[in-house]
């Protein structure tokens, strides 16, 4: 095992959900540094209670050092950590408690490879003793998450069922004021901290956009969000035609659990044509069809009308485009929203929010440096207001909310493709914060970087695809034999490794501020580490563009079959194992 630079105790590898926590008798004494309310014990959370106690390990108790150390007061509304990793609690199978709305379905499969879910400090070779597949388990990446974050008793003072109702921020004393509920004993408490460090997770509340509510009011079906496809979702998919509205990570898992569940027939709705079904080159039993368009019509409680849309710059909002090709989807029996999630931010003042779907402009004379793709749609002029980005909130810097960096954001952002090495990065950098050991800049400082950090990312034409409604509209419009659309040329390789490795140098960035214990190189030279994670990242995405249908193996290769030597630990040099057989024939509890 590479790359330790610190020893620490271990339980054996068969944590279970009876023993998940490894404890450690506290013998110090309060510390002398800042008061901080931690808000959630997810992965965010959980990962800045490891770095706390990581610190403290290395301390003597009674010196300065450690004595100068944050003292962290952590609230969960949940009974136990994980998240939406979690286990749903037996006296909530219905999930009827907010905290268990999103929480994952207990078969769910991880759609990205553990590989790029690695602690530096506890490797899964660490964890689970020998090699295993690259794709795991929901239950089994929570007892990972647990089994390293909870080391040395790291999450022992976590306060669960406890529920932050408010938090205040009084500008001349300097203070926040923060209330919270006992939800077992029923009591309201208010304190003050020095300051907030937000861990919520970006995965709070169902977001159900109202003209597809109206819309299905006219549906005979049922119609469900992606977070209610929970244990019982087989008896609405089986023998059924499915259509799920969006194209990203919650309709390729759920297409192909419904097939697995022996569905009659899947169509994925896309209104962007970039998520991963879109781009998905071929899907199992030939059950599955991916259209371009969302709905916009419903024909006799049962049938819809699907079809393309633009963003329409001077309303400022998608439009049918009626130059695309209208889609005929007949006999639906179940919908399921597959249209994202929104963050929670209702118990924090306005002031204390970020907007994630803030709107920036690019500064005046920007151009877009000449790539492959110039010569085929010119100098696009960007949309007058732009998208936020793949590395950057607007009004966030690092974890720090610009109009008040006594406020912090420990999130990954949502399209993370290393989310839960993202954060744990960012915990130490919020933890050199609040130890003062990493300076926070002037606030117009903060928003320069924040400007060149995004104007940057509109340099990389995938990244900026996303950005820029103007210049996706204009990618729209070549045509389906453009060398873009195969991921076997030599050009569309070399824009694919560009954005994932522009997201690698960002986190070499902030690792080295933070002083994170595993180095990913430098900004703008990757070390064989980083562009190890950046390679698996491309080998990620082309797992699914590389599918190919009428092949010898279309009828039951998903993503998830990985290809051997795809991905390989940059800790432990050791590659996935593969598979006990085809994903889509096996059964959760064959493999655990």
């Amino acid at each position: 095992f590479l790359n330790i630079l610190y020893s620490r105790r271990r339980t054996p590898s068969s944590v279970t959900a009876k023993i998940m926590f490894r404890r450690k008798k506290d013998t110090s004494s309060s510390t002398g540094g800042l008061s901080v309310a931690l808000i959630g014990c997810g992965p965010a959370g959980m990962s800045l209670l490891h770095a706390l106690q990581v610190r403290k390990n290395k301390l003597d108790p009674k010196s300065p050092e450690y004595k100068a150390l944050p003292e962290i007061t952590c609230y969960e509304r949940a009974q136990s950590a994980g998240g939406v990793w979690r286990d749903i609690p037996k006296d909530d199978k219905a999930r009827a408690k907010p905290e268990n709305k999103t929480v994952m379905y207990d078969d769910l499969w991880c759609n990205q490879a553990k590989e790029l879910m690695e602690y530096f400090d506890y490797t899964w070779d660490e964890h689970f003793k020998k090699p295993t597949p690259a794709y795991v388990t929901r239950k089994d990446m929570l007892e990972y998450l647990i089994a390293r974050n909870s080391a040395d008793g790291a999450l022992d003072g976590v306060k669960f069922n406890h529920t932050v109702q408010n938090v205040q921020f009084n500008a001349s004393a300097q203070k926040f004021t923060v209330t919270v509920q006992d939800d077992k004993k029923g009591k309201t408490k208010t304190n003050k901290f020095d300051r907030v460090v937000w861990a919520g997770g970006i995965n709070s509340t169902p977001e159900k956009p109202a003209d597809i509510l109206e819309l299905m009011a006219e549906f005979s079906g049922k119609v469900m969000h992606a977070c209610e496809a929970a244990e019982d979702f087989e008896k609405d998919v089986k023998g059924k035609k499915i259509m799920l509205i969006g194209d990203s990570s919650s309709a390729e898992d759920l297409a192909l659990r419904a097939v697995k569940l022996g569905c009659e027939h899947v169509t994925i709705c896309s209104r962007s044509g970039d998520g991963d079904a879109y781009t998905t080159g071929s899907w199992p039993q030939e059950k599955v069809k991916v259209i371009y368009g969302p709905p916009h019509k419903c024909m006799k409680g049962k049938d819809f009308k699907c079809q393309g849309v633009y963003w329409s710059e001077k309303r400022q909002k998608w439009r049918k485009d009626d130059e695309e090709e209208v889609f005929k989807v007949k006999d639906i029996d179940t919908v399921v929203l597959c249209t994202g999630y929104e963050i929670d931010f209702d118990f924090l003042d306005m002031d204390l929010r970020f907007d994630d779907e803030a709107e920036w402009q690019i500064s005046k004379g920007w151009l877009m440096d000449n790539n492959a793709l110039t010569i085929s749609v010119g100098n696009v002029t960007p949309s007058k207001n732009l998208e936020i980005g793949a590395t950057v909130y607007p009004d966030v810097y690092r974890g720090l909310l610009i109009s008040n960096p006594k406020m912090m954001f420990l999130t990954e952002m949502d399209d993370s493709d290393t989310p839960i090495i993202d954060i744990d990065v960012d915990a130490w950098l919020i933890l050199g914060y609040l130890t003062g050991e990493v300076a926070i800049p002037k606030e117009k400082d903060m928003q320069k970087a924040n400007q060149k950090q995004l104007e940057a990312e509109m340099q990389i034409p995938w990244l900026r695809e996303s950005l820029d409604n103007a210049y996706a509209d204009e990618l729209d419009e070549l045509d389906d034999n453009h060398w873009s659309e195969n991921p076997e040329d030599e050009r569309s390789i070399i824009l694919e490794k560009q954005q994932f490795t522009f997201k690698v140098e960002r986190l070499a960035r902030d690792a080295r501020s933070a002083k994170y214990p595993f180095d990913f190189g430098k900004e703008k030279k990757l070390n064989t580490k980083g562009k190890q994670l950046a390679d698996m990242m491309v080998a990620s995405s082309r797992s699914r563009t590389s599918l190919k249908k009428n092949s010898s193996e279309s009828s039951w290769r998903t993503f998830r079959d990985a290809k051997e030597g795809d991905f390989v630990s940059i800790h432990t040099g050791t590659p996935a194992a593969p598979l006990p057989g085809h994903w889509i024939d096996l059964n959760i509890s064959t493999v655990r």
